[in-house]
């Protein structure tokens, strides 16, 4: 009786949906520039599109870049949308070194999820 509970339970949110996006059927592409980073400005241009290769749009996506060691604080930035689901985040790299930058999306509908991109070895200003 239980296990019919929580398979009910669990069959609910199926109920009257209309398409919705599977965070695993997502693809998050993206390319920095400059290709070979050094401290100073930087630009992540991510490109979102669901299982179809359709893009996605009308997407809030933010950027939050951590040094792999502790102890700094991150950078903080927004994407802005510059063409059908592709977003492009201006942000600094503050030193060198290994830094992670974790991609997070709201999608139109509500869904939300979150890329990590390791960038190794981020170089001394020029």
């Amino acid at each position: 009786m239980v296990v019919l509970v929580a398979v009910s339970l669990a069959n609910v949110g199926f109920l009257g949906c209309g398409r919705r996006e599977d965070s695993a059927s997502i693809d998050l592409s993206w390319t920095l520039t400059p290709a070979t980073p050094a401290v100073g400005r930087a630009n992540l241009t991510v490109t979102i599109r669901n299982a179809s290769r359709e893009p996605l749009t009308h997407a809030t996506v933010r950027l939050e870049a951590h040094m792999s060691h502790p102890g700094m604080a991150p950078v903080v930035a927004t994407a802005v949308e510059r063409a059908s689901g592709v977003y492009e985040v201006p942000f600094t790299f503050s030193m060198a070194g290994d830094w992670v930058l974790l991609v997070s999306a709201t999608l139109a509908g509500g869904k939300k999820f979150e890329r990590r991109i390791d960038v190794a070895n981020v170089r001394p200003a020029p």
